[in-house]
């Protein structure tokens, strides 16, 4: 890899290269692979943990083999260039070799979110035609009982992780459905050698055919609203999208990353499959975004992508570890962490540390900051996170403990990020500088509007979405936002979402329930207020944290429930909204508010797959509680079912 000091508005000796690249004859995703494949060989390429065992490596040429035998496997069932196949599963190994053999073909992938309900899948395999789909377990193939004969395009579903000992006779028949239409991973392999042995050179023809400008995969969006939309992204929008990312986030042979977020969600596709393929390191999977916290210590990531929620779990169990400790302890690690914001202060206005702050730092680094830095991971370096504004104390804090945490910004419809903060240069509160080939302007309304080599050309057979969505050859994002000098990009909130009250000021909610969350115990917010004199507000909490909360207050309650129905909560809260709100106007002032009783969830339909709240999904559910919040007679209750 060639290093070059990045200087701002010159192109680096790296770029050059790359854009000469970029002119390479074939060049596609499949071809990048096998080189990568070529040069790595023996180096591990993925780590995946069975079930009941430890984690388990697979080296790129181990790693190559099963992928190539797969794609003649695909080959075997009819999919050719452009054909589609869906992949229909949790993140896993098996999902990245399912998507690998389906590039190898030229073929297009289709993902589906695992908690995707019965109609979106119905509609995303018809709509996309995908011929093909790759099921993870036997749970989610029963969701096909009802749904085969609906599926006019369907040849073929492939079962990746079966039960153990489990027959596939067995399988079909308890799922209820045509033993023809259900073969598993093993067996898709064993067609593939077959079909290697008797058209050997088929892979080839294909590698050699596919241009850059080709279709890669098809995205559907999680949508906050409506029906799921078609995003097809090219090979040219992902490599762009990595080239661009590289010079920003560089990464090298040595480093891990560990994937726990959905792939079928762009950014963690990019970051969890074609990062790591192209750039370098390897990639763990983790068991479930529940058994992040393990995974983490067993596999030592330098690099995760997270959404602020977890983000804030995180630091709520490290924060509740120095709260417990000594006053004496407790007044060190603040001041180590002082130290620590103050020299990423330095670094984002691009100034010298003076010799003074150089020397707290190195005294707080070795008393303060390398210790908590190895509770959170010892070879964690990198931490990006994406989705929905992270809270600016938590940002602070993993910042200044050491570990690069980095707000990115962007859409499915860009290929993921358009903009990410630079490790070297962090300025918290914004989303970062703008990707080298992204062009972003303001619109009149101060809706952001962008363009580029990584960016969709229109949605999948779906004119007039597509006609909505740009103007002059700009997509429309859909997000409020400003930038500044040095191309970082600030969101204020989507356009959608912005509250106009009786008075006719436009707020933004975002911002406020960004606010209410930097109690620690808030797991989300949700704000309300169209129309109205005044600002309300949903609440939920988790659970533990709020528990514990009560505990170090000396509130005695037994049970989640019991402290819901006490007073002691809802009067802190009630205060400390009041004292957070202070710096804001008094039309963005949160006057009343509920407690939940349940968090909000994917399963009730208040949040999508990548934790993104559903505002109009949660004022329906809770129509009757906000109801009563906007009547002036009601007092602020404690909690609401």
């Amino acid at each position: 890899h060639l290093k070059t000091e990045y200087n701002a508005g010159c192109i680096s000796v790296y770029d050059k290269l790359t854009m000469n690249r970029k002119e390479e004859k074939n060049r596609n995703l499949a071809t990048i692979l096998r080189s990568r494949i070529a040069r790595m060989a023996d180096r591990p390429a993925m780590l995946h943990k069975p079930k009941g065992q430890a984690y388990e490596s697979i080296t790129w040429s181990e790693m190559g083999n099963v992928v190539e035998k797969l794609a003649f496997g695909l080959s075997s069932l009819g999919i050719d260039m452009g054909s589609k196949a869906a992949i229909f599963s949790q993140t896993s190994h098996f999902w990245v070799l399912a998507d690998f053999a389906t590039i190898y073909n030229g073929a297009v992938s289709v993902p589906i979110y695992p908690t995707s309900s019965l109609s979106d899948i119905e509609y995303i395999i018809n709509n996309s035609e995908a011929e093909v789909v790759f099921v993870q377990n036997q749970r989610l193939l029963k969701k096909f009982d009802n749904l085969v004969a609906k599926l006019p395009s369907l040849k073929k579903l492939v079962l990746m992780e079966p039960d153990k000992d489990s027959d596939i006779e067995k399988v079909a028949e308890s799922c209820n459905l045509p033993r023809t239409m259900l073969m598993s991973f093993s067996d898709l392999i064993l067609a593939g050698e077959a079909e290697m042995a008797e058209n050997p050179n088929d892979l080839q023809y294909k590698w050699s055919n596919t241009k850059i400008d080709d279709l890669a995969t098809i995205i559907y969006t999680s949508g906050t609203t409506g029906t799921p939309k078609g995003v097809p992204l090219t090979h040219s929008n992902i490599i762009r999208l990595v080239e661009d990312l590289r010079q920003i986030i560089p990464i090298g042979d040595d480093d891990l990353y560990l994937s726990y977020l959905p792939l079928s969600h762009v950014f963690e596709r990019i970051c969890g499959e074609f990062y790591w393929m192209m750039d370098g390191g390897s990639c763990a999977y983790a068991e479930g975004i529940e058994y992040m916290a393990r995974n983490m210590q067993e596999v030592e990531p330098t690099m995760i992508l997270v959404v602020p929620r977890v983000l804030d779990r995180i630091y709520t169990k490290v924060k509740n570890g120095i709260d417990g400790a000594s006053a004496r302890a407790r007044k060190l690690i603040e001041w180590g962490v002082s130290v620590g914001n103050e020299m990423v202060e330095h670094a984002a206005e691009g100034k010298e540390p003076r010799i003074g702050l150089k020397a707290k730092y190195f005294i707080a680094e070795k008393l303060v900051l390398r210790k908590l830095k190895e509770r959170l991971g010892a070879r964690l370096r990198l931490i990006v996170s994406g989705g929905a504004p992270a809270t600016r104390p938590v940002l602070k804090f993993f910042n200044a403990v050491g570990i690069s945490t980095l707000e990115g910004y962007g859409l499915t419809e860009t290929a993921a990020p358009l903009s990410v903060n630079r490790p070297d240069k962090v300025k918290v509160g914004t989303v970062g500088c703008l990707l080298p080939s992204v062009q972003m302007k303001v619109d009149m309304d101060g809706e952001l509007l962008v363009k580029g080599p990584t960016i969709f050309n229109g949605y999948y057979k779906n004119a007039q979405a597509t006609e909505k969505a740009f103007t002059d050859g700009w997509f429309r994002t859909g997000d409020i936002g400003t930038i500044d000098g040095d191309n970082y990009v600030t969101i204020t909130d989507r356009k959608k979402d912005i509250i106009v009250n009786a008075a006719g000021k436009n707020i933004a909610p975002q911002r406020i329930e960004a606010v209410l969350k930097t109690i620690p115990f808030i797991n989300q917010a949700v704000v309300f207020g169209d129309k109205q004199k005044h600002l309300v507000a949903l609440i939920s909490l988790d659970e533990t944290a709020a528990m514990d909360f009560s505990m170090e207050s000396g509130w005695k309650y037994e049970s989640f429930e019991d402290l819901l129905k006490g007073h002691e909560l809802n009067n802190h809260l009630r205060s400390e909204i009041k004292r957070l709100s202070r710096p804001l106007a008094d039309y963005e002032q949160v006057k009343k508010f509920k407690i939940l009783e349940n968090e909000l969830s994917v399963e009730a339909g208040e949040l999508t797959a990548t934790l993104k709240i559903k505002r109009n999904v949660v004022a329906r559910n809770y129509a009757q509680v906000i109801e009563a919040l906007f009547d002036e007679r009601s007092l602020v209750s404690q909690n609401a079912k």
